[in-house]
């Protein structure tokens, strides 16, 4: 038809630039998190669409003294994965752990602290992918 405009609409085929690609988000790499007791660091991040978190860490900004820190991801109230930041850890150092765990659209990532730190500061990141159901569909 003459003058019928496309659909710019992805239709639910294979395209390398939406999916199997691994980004990684930084939390705090430029400004990085002063570590305290028990404390949350992060207190929503909102992924956009479904997601499958591969891993989570930390990077140490600054050497740490006093004790170790457990540093936690949650996903809404459930937790994702935990690492344990040395009290010995260089500066540029990094901590992670692997998963492999699916966050449906709407659901939200808090990182939290626990454990008794002098002083420190840390980055996080979180590798993941977009994983997207059936009925999720891109737009251009």
């Amino acid at each position: 038809m003459a003058g019928r405009k496309k659909s710019r609409r992805w239709h639910k085929s294979y395209d390398d630039t939406m999916y199997g690609m691994v980004e990684r988000t930084w939390f705090g790499l430029q400004t990085p998190f002063t570590l305290g007791a028990d404390r949350t660091l992060v207190k929503r991040y909102y992924p956009k669409g479904p997601i499958r978190v591969l891993s989570f860490g930390v990077q140490h900004a600054a050497t740490q003294g006093g004790t170790e820190v457990t540093l936690s991801l949650a996903r809404n109230s459930s937790t994702l994965a935990t690492v344990v930041a040395s009290t010995d850890s260089a500066p540029w150092t990094i901590a992670s752990k692997s998963l492999d765990k699916l966050c449906k659209a709407g659901s939200y990532l808090v990182i939290t602290s626990a454990g008794t730190v002098a002083t420190g500061s840390v980055s996080f990141f979180i590798d993941w992918m977009r994983d997207p159901d059936s009925g999720w569909e891109y737009w251009t």
